[in-house]
């Protein structure tokens, strides 16, 4: 068989990320929750795979960078995390459902939504962005490039367009992370949301989320903390929180996914 659908997942996948992903399940504990071999394991891994990432994406910080189970879960949630009320946000005629179902849910809750159309050859018309503003307007949203005509959107010009204006820009490389290259520096991306399991080749139910130094999301999910769940050390005594002093990555994020992780 020649594939040819690799804009919805990859395939096949290198046999370095299937023997990855074995091993993680035959050996990995559970990160940050113990301080035996098996859990290091895993967090070292966790860190390694963040390096990773911030080296190929050019983020200064890689502790900013948050592991989701692939970019839909990652755009929903800087999109219910950062927008609210009586916010207004630009987005494009060229989004996938995992822009637009959000946001279609948002303007329920009282945030408005400018779309910026295409020419005929599905190419964005950025010289409609200034008819776009509004006072209200918090943030852009685009894909980087489109899975239905194959078309990149012009980063450089969207994020000059951005930052003029005070707003963030939050980009959805769902379909070019690994393919094309990304500088979340030089392309002023303030919220990059992608996918494992296409460009970079790794399985499904894996993806991720970067935020900028400076942004605040309220979190989309809540659970697990690891050690932190108390507040004093030890079962015995140990109370439980209402309000954990959060990391940034327990923040956003709950519960464990390793095998995928690794995967990549």
């Amino acid at each position: 068989m020649i594939y040819f659908d690799n804009a919805a997942t990859s395939l096949p996948k290198p046999p370095e990320v299937e023997q990855a992903v074995v091993q993680a399940l035959r050996t990995f504990g559970n990160a940050g929750r113990g301080a035996h071999a098996p859990t290091m394991d895993a967090s070292r891994m966790i860190y390694d795979t963040r390096e990773k990432l911030a080296a190929l994406f050019h983020i200064p910080d890689a502790s900013r960078i948050s592991f989701m189970s692939n970019a839909t879960e990652a755009l929903n949630t800087a999109i219910f995390g950062l927008l609210e009320p009586g916010d207004h946000v630009i987005t494009t005629d060229c989004e996938h459902n995992s822009v637009l179902r959000p946001l279609y849910q948002m303007e329920k809750n009282g945030v408005s939504v400018s779309f910026l159309p295409v020419d005929a050859s599905g190419q964005l018309l950025y010289d409609q962005m200034e008819q776009a503003l509004c006072e209200n307007t918090k943030a852009v949203i685009v894909t980087h490039a489109s899975n239905v005509t194959g078309n990149v959107t012009d980063l450089s010009r969207v994020a000059d367009f951005v930052h003029a204006h005070g707003l963030f820009l939050i980009v959805d490389a769902a379909q070019t992370a690994g393919i094309l290259p990304i500088d979340v520096q030089r392309d002023g991306i303030d919220i990059l949301c992608f996918t494992g399991h296409k460009g970079l080749l790794g399985p499904q139910g894996t993806g991720g989320i970067c935020v900028r130094e400076g942004i605040a999301l309220r979190p989309l999910k809540v659970g697990g903390s690891g050690i932190l769940t108390c507040t004093s050390v030890g079962n015995a005594g140990g109370i439980r929180s209402r309000n954990v002093k959060w990391t940034w990555d327990c923040r956003i994020t709950c519960g464990t996914d390793l095998s995928g992780t690794y995967g990549h």
